[in-house]
């Protein structure tokens, strides 16, 4: 038996080995998922938080407002949404949500669609560009759409005001 054999150097491969299978690299890989499973679990906590928080500081008018106009796009497509659209614009007046007022242009009130056009004319320059090509895809539509000629004439002659 040679001196050799007992005391053979390792390899730097074969101590790379040895060090990724020690206890602290196992331990340092665990708190590494912990961390990652944590800090989704984290986002979600904080999110929720800031919503309560939001909460105590809105007004509770908003927060009517807010749910009112849930609730009114829960409807869009039912008896009901006329009917809630006209509440809304009593209580609220006219939104300022783009989305909303899209679904105002809708209607068969002939009024409430011209006072939407108005909205939207002085609500378009503050815009971003993908919300204007939207307004204005929409509004090519309802001009083929609509079934009054009024409001036909008055969406081709905002087409024509309204630009990039």
């Amino acid at each position: 038996m040679s001196k050799d054999d007992g005391d053979r150097k390792l390899s730097w491969r074969e101590i790379d080995k040895l060090k990724s299978q020690s206890g602290l690299s196992k331990i340092r890989k665990k708190l590494e998922r912990k961390d990652k499973a944590s800090s989704g679990i984290d986002t979600k906590n904080k999110q929720k938080y800031l919503k309560e928080l939001d909460k105590l500081f809105v007004d509770k008018e908003e927060l009517e407002k807010q749910s009112f106009l849930e609730r009114l796009h829960q409807q869009y497509g039912n008896k009901n949404f006329k009917k809630l659209a006209k509440e809304f614009v009593e209580r609220y007046g006219l939104p300022e949500d783009w989305r909303t007022l899209m679904l105002f242009l809708d209607l068969d009130d002939k009024n409430l669609v011209i006072k939407t056009l108005e909205k939207i004319k002085e609500l378009f320059p503050q815009r971003t560009t993908t919300e204007k090509q939207g307004m204005l895809s929409k509004l090519k539509t309802l001009v083929l759409t609509s079934k009054d000629e009024t409001i036909s004439f008055k969406v081709e002659t905002l087409l024509k005001e309204l630009s990039l």
